[in-house]
C-alpha cells in the first residue's frame, strides 16, 4: 500500500504493534496459543495457532545502527574500502560487493536474534501441543530498523531463517516506511511472504496481506480523524531520517530518501 499525503503538518502514522496483529489474527480465525494451553515452566510458546500452522510474531523497534559497537565495526569495514574519504555513504543498497557479505552479517544481528528465539518457540509449541505435522511461520515486523528498506529487510530475514532455523517454513515480513518531506509525505505498508523450508508459497500469504492492509487502512483513518489525541502521537511511527555517525574524523552517512515537493512539479 502507498498512501500519499500532501499537507504542511503530518498526522501520526500507525505503528504495527502486537495488538494490531492480534486483530489481524482474529480476522483470519487464528487462535492465541495461550487460549489453548499454558506452557510449563521453562518452556516457550509461539503466539498463534492456525490449522496446520504454528505462528510466532516478532517486532523490531530499534534502529540497529544506533549501537556504538555496530557503528565501530561498520566504520572499520568501510574504512578499508575507502581509506582516503572523509565522508562515506553507507547505504545498504549501494554497498560494494567486496564488503557486502560482512555488512549483512553485522546489520542482521537483531534479525538473527529474533529468528533464533522464534524457532525455539515454534519447536517447543509443536512438541507441547503434539502438532508434529504443523509448519512453523514467523511474522516479523520492521517498525524501526530504517536502515533496511522492505526489500533488504526481506532478503536478510530469508537468509537468517535459512541459516539459523530448521523450524521455520515460511517468513512473512511486514515493513512500514514513513518518508516525510517539507510538504509531502509517503507511507508504505508492505507485507510479503517468502518460503524458507517449503517448495511452494504459503497458502495463506495473500489472506494475511489483505488482512494487514485492511487493518492498516483503518488505523490510518483513525489517525487522520483524531489528530489531537496525544496517545496516538506517543505511539506513532517516526519518519525515516538520515543515519549519521563519526569515527576517527570520518563521517559515515545513510541519507534518507528525498521526498519531492508536489508544489514544484505542479508549477512546471
Amino acid at each position: 500500500m502507498l498512501a500519499f499525503i500532501s499537507q504542511h503538518r503530518m498526522f501520526p502514522i500507525p505503528r504495527i504493534s502486537e495488538s494490531f496483529i492480534d486483530q489481524v489474527a482474529l480476522d483470519l480465525g487464528w487462535q492465541r496459543t495461550t487460549d489453548v494451553y499454558m506452557p510449563t515452566k521453562g518452556r516457550l510458546n509461539a503466539d498463534y495457532l492456525a490449522p496446520g500452522y504454528v505462528i510466532e510474531l516478532k517486532i523490531l523497534e530499534e534502529e540497529a545502527l544506533e549501537k556504538t559497537e555496530r557503528q565501530r565495526k561498520i566504520s572499520e569495514l568501510y574504512r578499508e574500502h575507502f581509506p582516503e574519504s572523509f565522508e562515506v555513504d553507507i547505504a545498504f543498497e549501494s554497498a560494494p560487493q567486496s564488503i557486502r557479505r560482512e555488512l549483512e552479517r553485522l546489520v542482521s544481528g537483531p534479525i538473527q536474534t529474533a529468528v533464533k528465539k522464534a524457532s525455539r518457540q515454534i519447536r517447543e509449541t509443536v512438541e507441547d501441543t503434539g502438532r508434529a505435522g504443523d509448519e512453523g511461520i514467523i511474522i516479523i515486523v520492521n517498525n524501526g530498523f530504517s536502515y533496511l528498506n522492505a526489500e533488504a529487510f526481506e532478503s536478510l530475514v530469508t537468509k537468517r531463517c535459512t541459516n539459523d532455523s530448521s523450524r521455520i517454513a515460511h517468513a512473512c515480513c511486514i515493513t512500514v516506511e514513513y518518508h516525510q518531506g517539507g510538504f509531502d509525505a509517503f507511507v508504505f505498508c508492505t507485507t510479503r511472504s517468502r518460503p524458507i523450508r517449503s517448495g511452494t508459497p504459503w497458502a495463506h500469504a495473500e489472506a494475511l496481506r489483505e488482512a494487514v492492509q485492511a487493518r492498516f487502512n483503518d488505523a490510518m483513518t483513525i489517525m487522520m480523524t483524531d489528530q489531537m489525541n496525544p496517545k496516538l502521537w506517543s505511539e506513532a511511527l517516526t519518519p525515516v531520517t538520515d543515519i549519521v555517525f563519526e569515527a576517527d574524523g570520518v563521517k559515515y552517512i545513510r541519507r534518507a530518501p528525498e521526498v519531492p515537493d508536489s508544489r514544484v512539479s505542479s508549477e512546471i
